[in-house]
């Protein structure tokens, strides 16, 4: 398991913590589905799992 530091905005921080509280979900968890759907967007999921199945 890995594990990302970040530094958010005050702005960025207070929605984070609003979102936590509306979902009941820790910040990592909010993070780390975020990220997700960010290197999916980035198609790198996609490509990286291609990349293992032709080995």
């Amino acid at each position: 398991m890995g594990y990302i530091r970040y530094k958010l905005s005050d702005e960025t921080e207070a929605i984070l913590e609003e979102v936590c509280d509306k979902l009941g979900m820790k910040k990592s968890e909010i993070s780390r589905i975020a990220l997700m759907e960010y290197l999916k967007s980035l198609s790198v999921v996609s490509q990286k799992v291609k990349e293992i199945q032709e080995e």
